[in-house]
This record gives C-alpha cells, structure tokens and sequence, in this order.
C-alpha cells in the first residue's frame, strides 16, 4: 500500500514498472496473474527516481479511467512517450501523455503533419534484400519517429510469430475488412506504449481499490489488450478478430482523449502490411530480436530479418 500513514510501500507486483522486468519482452504471464488476483496494484518505484503509482491492469478498469477525465486527468508534462529518434531507445523513460491525453504518440503534434500520410512501404521494405539478413529497427525503418518504428516493427513481428496468419492474409489480401481487422490486431497484440499515467482527481474506486485524490495511476495498456474477459486466446495473434466487431482495444486510448496520432500509425501500419503481402515469399527472423529496455515503450533495439522465397 502507499505510504499514507507511515506504512512501508509493498508491491505486490515486484519490479513491474522497472526497465529490467522487460528485458526479455512483456512478462505476459505475470500480468495474467495479477489481473486475476490483484489486478489494481501498488508500484513503488523510487529506486527507479519515480513516484509510486497504483497500476491498473484489467481491461475494465483501464477503459473506466480512460473514460472518466473528471476523475483522472491526463499528465500534460514529461516528454512523448520517448525519444523521437533512435538515439536513446535502449534505455527507460518516464511515461507520459501528450498534450490531448493520448495514449500513443509518435511526434510532437505541431511536427505530425510533416510525417508523410502516404507512406513509401514498398521502398522501405526494398531495403530488406532476398535472402541477406538485415535489421528492420536499424536499417529498415531507421528513418521514422521511434514510436512509428515501434509500431511496424511490433506488427512485422507479430506476422513472423505466426507465419500461417501471414498466409492467409496473402491468400486473401484482396479481402480489405481482413486487412483493416489484421492492422487493429497488430496495434492490440504488440500495443507500443505499453502504459499511461494519470493523476486522481478525487477519491474514487478502482478494482475495489480506494485511491485518494493527488495519487498516480499507471493504466497498463498492453494489459488491458490481452485481457483474457475482453479477448479470447489474448496471446494469439488472429487476423480476423475485428473483422465482425468495432475497435475495443486499448492501443490508442479512447473517447474524445483518444491518440492524435492514431490515424497516423493506422495509415502507415496499413501501408506496410498490403506492401508485405505484394511480395512473393515470406520473412523470417534471421536472428534473436533484442527487445528495448523499457517498462514505458514496446518496441526493438534489433529485430534481425531475412526473406525467403
């Protein structure tokens, strides 16, 4: 619990918050787990020079709060969810939303109408040459915001975790509600910012947790996609699934605070899936990806990649 009345800080979800906990990709299991048991749980994360925070993981809950600005607001200040260029992606940093409260953002909004909406996939895939191995993150889409890059390359993965979705797709690539139900299950299987935070407004109850006003929720977007009560088999990546139902999942926030920057990521995510599909063959992974160090952003440091066919 918080420390209101002299109590030690206890986690129940151990290092959670901490960039070290994601090393080895997003700790699934143990997010079911505490969704299940304690899915509104103290981090104190001082030893990583931040506030504690109540972390809100279950998809109920996190669309509750992100619903509800009377009694969460957005945190204005801190920077975009990372940097906007390579230069730091191996290290951690503080979430946060952008000025509309969203949950994704790629750029600063007075730059995002300089990020092309009408991306050239097809010469950025014509970077990866058959055969030879080349690195997506470091080579392929080096040139995009981080946040962007994150995206691609979580939706590239995930075809590469499930080649016979990716057969299908080229199959049937000519089927557009798939391929618009295929870039939502992307954007809900990888989820690129992994959390956003808020500041309680006044005292309210979360998961039959009681939080005080002044206090900080991190709403765990990757948790609330692959919430089990809201998505079937969370942890498999199935093209079809939003092709009978609206969007529900979390990526980009939701209601009049959803991303700015939603239908920019769609735009590209899309642009980079139909370009995949053209081309005979299929991609592998050519090597061991290497997730970023991160409890803030999804994405790769190396996403190692060859092309076969």
């Amino acid at each position: 619990m918080p420390q209101r009345r002299g109590a030690p800080p206890i986690s129940a979800a151990g290092a959670l918050g901490r960039a070290d906990a994601h090393a080895g990709g997003i700790p699934h299991d143990r997010l079911e787990r505490l969704r299940a048991r304690t899915p509104v749980v103290w981090l104190d994360e001082r030893t990583a020079g931040q506030p504690g925070a109540w972390a809100v993981l279950r998809y109920s809950d996190v669309h509750h709060a992100l619903t509800h600005p009377e009694l969460f607001a957005p945190q204005m200040d801190g920077p975009l969810h990372g940097p906007v260029s390579g230069t730091e992606s191996g290290t951690d940093a503080p979430p946060a939303d952008v000025p509309s409260g969203s949950a994704h953002s790629a750029v600063n909004i007075d730059s995002a109408a300089h990020i092309d909406m009408d991306p050239p996939a097809r010469a950025m895939l014509a970077r990866i040459p058959p055969q030879e191995p080349v690195d997506f993150v470091c080579e392929v889409a080096c040139e995009l915001p981080e946040t962007l890059r994150n995206t691609l390359a979580g939706g590239l993965y995930a075809l590469l975790r499930h080649p016979a979705e990716y057969v299908r797709l080229q199959e049937e690539q000519h089927d557009d509600a798939l391929v618009d139900s295929a870039v939502e299950e992307m954007l809900r299987w990888w989820t690129p910012v992994l959390q956003v935070w808020r500041t309680v407004l006044r005292a309210t109850t979360v998961g039959g947790v009681p939080l005080l006003p002044g206090e900080q929720v991190a709403l765990w977007l990757v948790s609330a996609n692959h919430d089990g009560e809201k998505f079937p088999d969370p942890g498999r990546f199935a093209a079809d699934r939003f092709v009978q139902s609206p969007r529900p999942h979390l990526c980009f926030g939701f209601g009049h605070r959803a991303c700015l920057g939603a239908r920019l990521a769609r735009v590209h995510l899309r642009a980079m899936l139909v370009a995949l599909l053209e081309r005979p063959g299929l991609p592998r992974l050519a090597g061991e990806p290497v997730p970023l160090r991160s409890s803030a952003r999804h994405g790769f440091a190396h996403l190692p990649v060859r092309w076969t066919g």
